[in-house]
């Protein structure tokens, strides 16, 4: 990680500054995360000790939608990466997201399984109807320009 990200990462932990409209910008645009208004899948491990699950939580008082918050079973990378079809996987969903993260935990729902999946279907729901690929590369009238993956990823 670059010097200057982490700074960056650490600044913005110790200052908390995202919680509060406009007290932090990106290239001159201030961030209000309350304006966020699409639809967001969030996910956090129960076991993370990172980044605690009851932090993670807290995301869902912040944007400007009604978040889809996922609580898998696992740790701070784990749980991110636990792929469907592991057999001791489980998560924890909710249809409510009340203020308090031990509330939302009483109320949650254990299901088996990768969050993947969960994840999947939410994504279905709110996506248009499934197509086929197109025949070729390119499109629009444009030609590409080389094969997968593409020379940059050699320099």
């Amino acid at each position: 990680m670059p010097a200057g990200l982490h700074r960056d990462f650490l600044e913005i932990a110790l200052t908390n500054a995202l919680v509060r409209p406009g007290d932090r910008a990106l290239l001159g645009t201030p961030i209000d995360l309350s304006a966020i208004d699409v639809d967001a899948y969030l996910v956090a491990g129960i076991a993370d000790h990172i980044t605690p699950w009851q932090s993670c939580y807290r995301t869902t008082r912040l944007l400007g939608s009604d978040p889809r918050f996922v609580l898998s079973t696992s740790g701070h990378i784990a749980a991110m990466v636990n792929p469907p079809g592991n057999p001791k996987a489980s998560y924890r969903v909710a249809d409510e997201n009340p203020a308090d993260a031990d509330a939302w935990l009483a109320g949650a729902a254990t299901r088996p399984g990768s969050w993947w999946e969960g994840w999947a279907a939410w994504l279905a729901e709110r996506s248009g109807d499934e197509r086929a690929a197109p025949d070729g590369l390119g499109g629009g009238g444009l030609e590409p320009l080389d094969a997968a993956p593409g020379t940059y990823v050699h320099d």
